[in-house]
C-alpha cells in the first residue's frame, strides 16, 4: 500500500485537517476592542489610518492567532488557524507518520509527532512508584487540552504487554485514564485510530506476516470503496429509528436491549459533518461498521463469543457473558477465564456495562486472532461492547472499552421483530 495515498486519504478525505476559525483570538480581541473586530475581518484588505493602526498592528501579533497580517500599508484578514495535531506511532510506521505529518502541513495545520511503543509503556509501569501512576501526567493532560486532533498509528508492537506486571498498578492508573477520556471527550477531540500490520503482532496471533499484511492492507483499502458505502448505508437504513434490538444465534446466544432514541452511526471512512453533530467524533481505519450505543440498563440474556482478545493479556475461547439490566453479572470461558478476570480487576467505572452494539461491514476484514481494529469490521459479524461510550452517544465513563466479535453466519438480528440480519447478511 502506498503510504502517501494513505496519508492523503486520512487527512484530506476522512478527517478533513486544515484550518479552522480562530475562535479563541477573536474572541480575545473583541475584549479589548469590541465588535468592530469581527466587522473588519469581512473584509477583503484594510488600509491603515491613524485611527486603526495602533489596533491593527496589535491584532496581528501572534498572541492573536495573528487576525491580520500586514502587507505594506495595509492589513489582510486572517480569520483562521491551523488545526494542532497529535500523531503517534511506533517506529515500524515511521515513514508512514511522516507521511501524514507531510500532509497535515501541506493544509496549515500544526502537528506534533510522538513515538510510542509497547516496551516504553511496560517499562514505565515497571518502574514508577505507585504514587505516581495514579497521577494524571500534565504534559498529557496539557496536549490533548489542545489538540483539535489525536491520530494513533495504532502505536503498539506487542498485544500482550501487560503480562508479568502487579494488576494493582493497572487499576491505580485507571481514574487518571477516566480524566484524560473526560478531557478529550469535553473538548470533542477528533480522534482516529489507524491498524497497521507489525510483523510482531502477526507472529503472536499467529498468523504469518505476510497473511497478516494482505489482511490488514486489503480492509484498509476497502474502507474507501463504494461497496462498503452501500452496505453500511443499507444497515444504517434498516436500522434507523429501531427501538428494540434482539440477537439469536445457534450456540445459545440469546441477547435483547433497547437502542430507542439512539442514534446509529456510520463508521464509513469519513468523520462528517452529520458525525460531528451527533458528537461522533471518531472514526477507525479501516472503515466499515454501523453502530449505536445501547440503553446502558437494558441488556438481558447470554452472548456467547468463539475466541477474542483480551487486550494485555492474550485470547480467550468459548466465552460467555451474562447480562442483567446492562452489566455483566456473570462470565466463563472454555480456555482463560483469568484472562477476563484480570482485565476486570485492573479497570474502573462502567468497565462491565453494554456499550456498543456494531455490525461488520467490511468484505476484505478477515479474522486475525485477535486484531479487532480489523476483526470488528468483518462483514458477517456483530460486535457487542463494553465499558466507555461517552463518546458516540451513550452515558458510560470507564477506563476501558472492550469489543467482543460475534460470527453470525449461524444467527440472526431482529430489530422491532423484523429480521435485519440473517446468516450474516443483510435483509433487503
Amino acid at each position: 500500500m502506498q503510504q502517501e495515498w494513505l496519508a492523503k486519504k486520512l487527512v484530506n478525505y476522512t478527517l478533513g485537517i486544515g484550518q479552522k476559525e480562530n475562535t479563541e483570538g477573536l474572541r480575545k480581541a473583541e475584549r479589548k476592542y469590541g465588535k468592530k473586530v469581527r466587522t473588519l475581518l469581512k473584509k477583503k484588505k484594510i488600509t491603515a489610518t491613524r485611527r486603526n493602526a495602533a489596533m491593527l498592528d496589535e491584532l496581528s501579533k501572534v498572541d492573536y492567532g495573528p487576525l491580520f497580517v500586514k502587507k505594506g500599508k495595509s492589513y489582510v484578514p486572517k480569520p483562521t488557524v491551523g488545526h494542532s495535531v497529535i500523531i503517534a506511532f511506533n517506529a515500524a510506521n515511521k515513514k508512514y507518520a511522516e507521511a501524514v505529518r507531510r500532509e497535515c502541513l501541506r493544509n496549515g495545520a500544526h502537528a506534533l509527532m510522538l513515538e510510542r511503543s509497547t516496551k516504553a509503556i511496560r517499562e514505565a509501569y515497571q518502574l514508577s512508584p505507585m504514587g505516581a501512576i495514579r497521577e494524571l501526567s500534565p504534559i498529557s493532560a496539557a496536549l490533548h487540552s489542545t489538540a483539535d486532533y489525536y491520530i494513533n498509528l495504532e502505536a503498539i508492537e506487542n498485544e500482550f504487554w501487560k503480562k508479568g506486571i502487579n494488576p494493582a498498578k493497572f487499576m491505580a492508573a485507571a481514574p487518571s485514564s477516566m480524566k484524560l477520556h473526560e478531557i478529550r471527550d469535553k473538548r470533542m477531540q477528533r480522534w482516529c485510530y489507524v491498524g497497521w500490520p507489525h510483523p510482531q503482532i502477526a507472529k503472536e496471533l499467529g498468523l504469518p506476516a505476510a497473511k497478516f499484511k494482505r489482511i490488514v492492507d486489503g480492509s484498509i483499502e476497502e474502507s474507501f470503496t463504494p461497496r462498503m458505502k452501500k452496505l453500511v448505508d443499507g444497515y444504517y437504513h434498516a436500522l434507523k429509528g429501531s427501538s428494540k434490538i434482539h440477537i439469536v444465534h445457534d450456540d445459545g446466544t440469546d441477547l435483547k436491549f433497547s437502542v430507542r432514541g439512539r442514534r446509529f452511526m456510520r463508521d464509513d471512512a469519513v468523520l462528517g459533518a452529520e458525525d460531528i453533530r451527533n458528537k461522533d467524533v471518531g472514526m477507525n481505519i479501516p472503515g466499515g461498521e454501523i453502530f449505536t450505543a445501547p440503553h446502558e440498563y437494558s441488556a438481558n440474556g447470554i452472548l456467547k463469543i468463539p475466541k477474542n482478545i483480551i487486550p494485555g493479556h492474550g485470547l480467550a475461547e468459548g466465552i460467555e457473558l451474562f447480562f442483567e439490566k446492562g452489566n455483566v453479572v456473570d462470565y466463563g470461558a472454555r480456555r482463560h477465564r483469568d484472562y477476563l478476570t484480570k482485565f476486570f480487576a485492573e479497570n474502573t467505572g462502567e468497565c462491565r456495562r453494554i456499550a456498543e452494539l456494531g455490525i461488520g461491514c467490511n468484505s476484505r476484514a478477515d479474522f486475525t486472532n485477535g486484531y479487532i481494529i480489523v476483526d470488528e469490521k468483518i462483514k458477517g459479524t456483530l460486535h457487542i461492547a463494553i465499558g466507555w461510550n461517552i463518546g458516540y452517544g451513550g452515558k458510560n465513563n470507564a477506563s476501558s472499552h472492550l469489543d467482543f466479535i460475534k460470527p453470525m453466519y449461524k444467527g440472526s438480528l431482529y430489530a422491532d421483530g423484523a429480521l435485519v440480519m440473517d446468516k450474516g447478511k443483510l435483509v433487503a
